[in-house]
């Protein structure tokens, strides 16, 4: 992965699912040219679609994966197939499908083994701690309060004592820390990164907005600024 990085999940919204989950990815790969990392997480519904071609290689992200093999699995979605449709990135342990510690600790490690990339959300800092304590280590951890997510209210102000902790707890054990939960406005971003983190990830503030694009742009232009 690329840092700083806006992760942009498109969750299961209408607005952006089937041929229009393809305008934000179109976003993202024009947003390349800033020199960040953009990525977009689309549905499992849409991932094979997407995955296809060459075109949105660098910018793809599925939403998440839930066991490592093909095989007897009715509904879930398997790693394997995810690195055999050429896919780089996942999330994993979003608050809205939370998993088993254990199951998360094979699941980064497989994915590692396999060059695919995670980003795991945490829910609090005590989460980071208990999986930083059975030694995951993906590419990067998101903190993520819950009650936060979706109110517009972001964690890099109405709990920036929480991002402090998580940004140090990462740098002590050599992983990268996003913030997410609430973040709304360039002006939430920039506020983040002031705390340390490697960026952001964001969902309805840029999938509802009025112009989903130009808000994705003002975004990473704020993480061009931070670029190393």
């Amino acid at each position: 992965m690329k840092f700083p990085c806006l992760i942009v999940n498109l969750k299961n919204y209408r607005e952006a699912s089937g041929d229009d989950a393809g305008l934000f990815l179109d976003y993202a790969v024009d947003l390349l040219d800033l020199g960040v990392g953009v990525y977009v997480a689309v549905s499992p519904i849409d991932i094979a679609r997407y995955a296809a071609g060459e075109e949105y290689r660098e910018v793809l992200f599925s939403q998440v994966f839930d066991v490592v093999e093909y095989g007897s699995y009715t509904g879930h979605i398997p790693l394997s197939r995810l690195v055999d449709l050429g896919v780089k990135y996942s999330l994993l342990n979003h608050s809205e499908y939370k998993m088993p510690h254990e199951n998360i600790k094979e699941l980064v490690s497989a994915a590692s083994q396999r060059g695919l990339e995670t980003v795991v959300c945490v829910d609090s800092v005590e989460e980071l701690r208990k999986l930083i304590g059975l030694g995951v280590k993906p590419a990067a951890y998101a903190i993520e309060p819950p009650e936060l997510i979706g109110t517009g209210r972001s964690v890099s102000r109405y709990k920036p004592e929480t991002v402090l902790e998580a940004v140090k707890m990462g740098e002590e054990n050599g992983v990268p820390v996003l913030c997410g939960a609430g973040v709304s406005s360039s002006d939430d971003v920039k506020a983040a990164m002031d705390l340390g983190v490697v960026g952001v990830l964001v969902a309805s503030a840029i999938v509802k907005a009025d112009d989903p694009y130009i808000t994705m742009k003002a975004m990473a232009e704020v993480l061009a600024n931070y670029k190393k």
